[in-house]
């Protein structure tokens, strides 16, 4: 083009040539780019995201796309493992920096180790476990995921299901003492014996000879499941205060709403709690603070507060959530901490094995972790808690 020619004039065959490709490519290269997946990559995003609008995304179960929301730059995805199982895969690396979120010594929970990978193996619970995903030009990465799962609650069925919630407070009392492994072990058993796949599997640790008390005659029963448990949300810390697991928790109760579930219980585990290992929880579970701008008095749990703002109420403790036992060498690799030897003098007599003990706290431990002398064995114990959703019925 004449460098004189003013840009008004008439365009070449040339430039009418190319400005046609133009706007064919934009008009065809959208159509055929919704049907392409994104390359999806494990590695995180190092720099932050700034804090935004909570996110609210449901992919139907088993189908293979999911609606998304955009904060700031940034295009975020809600999948069911049942949907898009290579998510899971991704998951299942320890190395990831959701797996590495976690307490190391909470891997060696027995009920841990025998049931969580089953968790995406089968269609009808992988339906309960999602991830959420972030989309950068074209690539995929897990920022959360949210494990869930239903089961079946028999003294629920006998006061009525939904209907009887309120007129029978004692129903509570029958979640179990053994929170996280007996609700996990529960799910999976009752899924494998409504299927057909398994009868009721012998009550013994694959490590030891020590009784499960969390396998029980529940874990037998064939019944619909009634209620959905979360199990555990994990958001990668960058990605934490936009929203991601308030939208976690609403999936969740959206999908007990979907399949008819009657409510959605949690056992929970604080977060603040392993900064007062030698409170009880029942004490603990009852602080509160008074958030500014607030005129009513929440836990002083962050986590525990959250739940309390999107409607959940919480019922008791979970005494014996979560059970880890092992050699000191072995507690050592774990917590990578010996601070038992600092504690040596403070030996006492358990009254009920006369076996001797030091109970001492540790990075991450919601409760004292006990070693017994004579054994050089440590047993730990975790509390959670007891919470619960109500989840309305569709409306008609």
């Amino acid at each position: 083009m004449d460098p004189d020619m003013p840009w008004y004039s008439s365009p070449s065959p040339y430039l009418l040539f190319s400005s046609l490709l133009a706007l064919l490519a934009l008009l065809v290269v959208p159509h055929l780019s919704h049907h392409r997946r994104p390359l999806l990559s494990s590695c995180f995003v190092t720099s932050r995201v700034g804090r935004g609008t909570p996110i609210c995304v449901l992919a139907s179960p088993c189908h293979p796309e999911s609606n998304m929301k955009t904060v700031g730059s940034q295009n975020y995805h809600t999948f069911s493992a049942c949907s898009r199982p290579e998510l899971w895969q991704v998951l299942e690396d320890e190395t990831h920096p959701l797996n590495a979120a976690w307490p190391v010594f909470l891997d060696q929970d027995t009920c841990f180790q025998r049931y969580h990978r089953q968790l995406a193996k089968y269609d009808g619970l992988a339906e309960f476990q999602y991830a959420v995903v972030e989309e950068i030009c074209g690539h995929e990465k897990v920022i959360a995921c949210g494990r869930s799962i239903p089961f079946y609650w028999p003294e629920l069925d006998q006061v009525g299901g939904r209907a009887g919630l309120n007129s029978h407070p004692e129903l509570w009392n029958t979640l179990p003492d053994t929170g996280y492994d007996a609700i996990l072990s529960r799910g999976v058993n009752q899924y494998l014996r409504r299927q057909g796949i398994l009868s009721l599997e012998s009550a013994k640790s694959p490590s030891g000879p020590q009784t499960v008390e969390y396998i029980d005659g529940v874990c037998n029963l064939s019944d619909p499941p009634n209620a959905l448990s979360a199990i555990s949300i994990t958001i990668h810390p960058d990605y934490r205060s936009l929203g991601i697991a308030e939208s976690l928790i609403q999936t969740m109760k959206q999908a007990a709403r979907r399949r008819n579930l009657q409510i959605l219980v949690v056992p929970l585990r604080p977060t603040r709690k392993s900064d007062y290992p030698f409170v009880s929880m029942e004490e603990y579970i009852t602080w509160s603070q008074r958030p500014r701008k607030e005129d009513i008095d929440l836990p002083f749990d962050p986590w525990l507060r959250k739940h309390v703002r999107l409607g959940g109420k919480i019922v008791k403790v979970a005494h014996k959530s979560m059970h880890v036992e092992g050699s000191i060498a072995a507690w050592q690799q774990w917590t990578q901490c010996d601070q038992w030897k600092s504690h040596a003098s403070s030996i006492k007599l358990e009254n009920h094995t006369n076996r001797l003990y030091i109970d001492f706290s540790f990075p991450g431990g919601l409760s004292p972790l006990r070693l017994y002398v004579q054994e050089n064995r440590c047993v730990y114990t975790e509390p959670n808690v007891w919470l619960y959703h109500e989840v309305h019925k569709l409306s008609t």
